[in-house]
């Protein structure tokens, strides 16, 4: 009996986390599904055609990168304000080459803003929360709920 009781609170905390959007892990596979499929084989340039059914923004890091950590908890922040607007993804640029070859990363961090139509848009380097999301504005048209 307790061991169904324990499995079940586990479940739902587990169904629970999932349900809240915060930063999501990219791989390679996930960027082809869920921001631009591409052929790596093919000999054409990818097209790009955004995939997602609202903007996103793109964190390019690596898990040595001090300015990258220090960002994390401010992109933690943009989910939360921004949750069901906006997917806020990370991107380990050192695991998934492939896919930051795409946009030239070659710095860290650096951050792919993806709007719903139009190309994506690129920005490198540390920046406070204002920062960020007077670019969110800018690109994507969105206010904070806060300044709404």
């Amino acid at each position: 009996m307790q061991k169904r009781v324990f499995f079940t609170i586990l479940l739902a905390f587990f169904a629970l986390n999932s349900m809240a959007e915060g930063v999501i892990y990219l791989s390679t596979a996930d960027f082809k599904e869920k921001v631009c499929f591409y052929d790596k084989n093919s000999n054409q340039a990818p097209q790009w055609k955004y995939l997602g059914d609202k903007p996103c923004l793109i964190d390019f890091s690596t898990t040595w990168c001090g300015w990258c950590k220090k960002l994390h908890p401010i992109l933690e922040q943009l989910a939360k304000v921004y949750e069901g607007e906006i997917y806020v993804y990370t991107l380990d640029a050192e695991r998934e080459r492939e896919v930051a070859a795409l946009f030239g990363v070659s710095s860290y961090p650096t951050i792919v803003f993806c709007p719903m139509e139009g190309g994506p848009r690129i920005t490198k380097g540390y920046h406070e929360l204002d920062y960020w999301q007077e670019a969110i504005k800018q690109f994507f048209g969105i206010e904070p709920k806060a300044q709404r």
